[in-house]
C-alpha cells in the first residue's frame, strides 16, 4: 500500500504544514481523509478495492480507538463476493446514540471484542459475523451471492494468510484487499443455521434462513449467484449447476446451469474470463474469444442448447425474461 502522508511528517522534518494543501491544490497529492495524503500517482495505480483498502488504514490513523471493520468493508478481506466497491466504510460501535452515518463512514451497533480477527494491521468481525451482517442487509439476490462465496474453499493460489486471533502476532505483509477470493475456512450450512436460530426476530430468522437454504458452494461467481436467485424469484425451474460435458480431446467443460428436460446450457459472461490477468492460460483476449466459441461448439454438437447473458442482460428484469423464455424456460 503506498505510504500515507500526513502533516507530523512535515513538521518533524521542519516544514510548513500548509504545504500538504498547495500540493494538493496542484494535484500532486490526493486527500483520502482530512488530514491525510496520498501521493496522486500512486492513488490512481490503485485498483477500487485497494484504494478502499487505504482509505480503511487513513481512518484508523485518526481514530482514538483502533475500529474494528465490518460488513461490506470487512467483506472485502474476506474475499466474499459484495457487487461493486463499498462507496463507504463499515465500522463496529458500541455507542447507543448518535450519528449512524457520517463523513464517508456507517457505524454498526455491536461488540469491539467479541468476534473480531486481525489482519494485518487491521481489526475486522470474523467470517461467520461479517456474512450475517450482509445476509440481512442486502437484498436477497446480492446475499446469496455473498453466502455462496462464504461455502467455497479458497483456491491455494489465492490464500493470502494473514488472519490471527486477537492478541496473538499479526502476520508481516499488508492484507490483500480484493474480493473475488473467497479466503478462510469456508462455512458450513449448519455454522450458518446455528448463527441465524440466535437472530432477534422471526422475521431477521426467516430472512437469513431462506438465503442459507438457497445456497450453493458450486458457484463461481457473484453473477452466477446472482442469475440464480432471480431466475428463483422470477419462477423460472432450478438449474443444475456446473454440469460437466467431455470435449473431444478428453478436457472436462462446465457449464454454469443446465436445464435437462430441454438439454440446455445457460452461462453467465462475465468480463473476467475474458479480461482477467489470472485466467485464460496466457491466452490474449482474441484468443480467450476463440477458445470459448471452439469449447461451446463441441457442446453443441453434444445435441445441447445455450442461453447466455451479460450482467447488464441479468440486471434488467424484463430482458432477462425475455432471454429465457426465447431460450424455451417457461415461468409456472
Amino acid at each position: 500500500m503506498p505510504k500515507l502522508i500526513l502533516p507530523a511528517d512535515y513538521e518533524n522534518v521542519g516544514q510548513d504544514r500548509r504545504k500538504l494543501v498547495a500540493r494538493c491544490n496542484k494535484g500532486e497529492l490526493t486527500r483520502i481523509r482530512r488530514g491525510v495524503y496520498v501521493s496522486s500517482a500512486d492513488w490512481q495505480g490503485l485498483r477500487p478495492y485497494q484504494q478502499c483498502g487505504l482509505r480503511a488504514l487513513a481512518f484508523q490513523h485518526l481514530a482514538p480507538r483502533q475500529p474494528v471493520l465490518c460488513n461490506a468493508t470487512a467483506a472485502l478481506l474476506w474475499g466474499l463476493w459484495v457487487v461493486g466497491t463499498p462507496r463507504k466504510l463499515h465500522v463496529m460501535t458500541e455507542v447507543t446514540t448518535g450519528g449512524r452515518s457520517e463523513n464517508g463512514v456507517v457505524r454498526h451497533r455491536g461488540s469491539l471484542t467479541e468476534n473480531v480477527i486481525r489482519c494485518g494491521p487491521f481489526l475486522l468481525t470474523d467470517k461467520l459475523t461479517t456474512v450475517m451482517q450482509l445476509i440481512l442487509a442486502l437484498p436477497f439476490p446480492q446475499a446469496v451471492a455473498v453466502c455462496d462465496s462464504s461455502l467455497r474453499a479458497p483456491e491455494r493460489k489465492y490464500v493470502f494468510n494473514y488472519f490471527t486471533p486477537v492478541g496473538v502476532e499479526a502476520v508481516p505483509g499488508d492484507p490483500v484487499w480484493q474480493g473475488s477470493h473467497p479466503q478462510g475456512l469456508p462455512m458450513r450450512i449448519d455454522e450458518l443455521r446455528a448463527a441465524a436460530a440466535l437472530l432477534p426476530s422471526k422475521a431477521a430468522m426467516a430472512r437469513a434462513l431462506a438465503v442459507i437454504s438457497f445456497s450453493s458452494d458450486l458457484s463461481g461467481s457473484a453473477g452466477e449467484s446472482i442469475s440464480r436467485a432471480k431466475m428463483h424469484m422470477l419462477g423460472f425451474p432450478a438449474p443444475i449447476l456446473q454440469k460437466n460435458f467431455v470435449l473431444r480431446d478428453g478436457s472436462n467443460a462446465y457449464v454454469d446451469f443446465w436445464f435437462e428436460e430441454l438439454r440446455l446450457a445457460g452461462e453467465f459472461d462475465g468480463k473476467g474470463k475474458y479480461l482477467r490477468s489470472d485466467w485464460g492460460g496466457g491466452l490474449s483476449i482474441q484468443g480467450r474469444v476463440l477458445a470459448e466459441k471452439a469449447r461451446e461448439d463441441q457442446i453443441r454438437a453434444q445435441g445441447v442448447g445455450f442461453v447466455r447473458w451479460t450482467w447488464d442482460e441479468m440486471m434488467n428484469r424484463e430482458r432477462f425474461i425475455f432471454l429465457l423464455r426465447q431460450a424455451g424456460l417457461r415461468q409456472p
